[in-house]
């Protein structure tokens, strides 16, 4: 089945159609996001290890803080819980099309009705 796939987009390829890039999964990210309120834009970095097919740890650092996310999913879309000093939320990373190899993603903590939002790209 794999190489049915593999074929397909080969063939697609030389005919000249675009085939979207897939997220890069395990690695280290750049994080640009925002907390969903006006002035609340932010900067850090997110690593991605893969703990088993289907299982990833996700730790974030966003200026001083640290926050350590579980998800589930592959390496197109990962849904995740995260906690920080006695906080905690979810958050849903979907592979961005238009971000090679990186992620779209919305979340928020948990009690709150504010969604933030990141863009996650492949640290270079």
């Amino acid at each position: 089945m794999k190489t049915i796939a593999t074929l397909a987009a080969a063939s697609l390829f030389a005919m000249g159609a675009s085939v979207p890039a897939a997220a890069a999964g395990p690695g280290v990210y750049t994080v640009k996001g925002s907390n969903g309120e006006s002035n609340s834009e932010y900067t850090g970095t997110l690593t991605i290890v893969q703990t088993s097919k289907d299982t990833f740890k996700l730790t974030w650092i966003i200026g001083n803080e640290r926050y350590e996310g579980f998800a589930v999913g592959d390496e197109r879309v990962l849904a995740a819980s995260f906690v920080t000093k006695g906080a905690s939320g979810t958050a849903l990373l979907v592979e961005d099309d238009e971000n090679e190899g990186g992620y779209q993603s919305i979340w928020a903590f948990k009690g709150t009705t504010t969604l933030g939002y990141e863009m996650i790209s492949p640290k270079k």
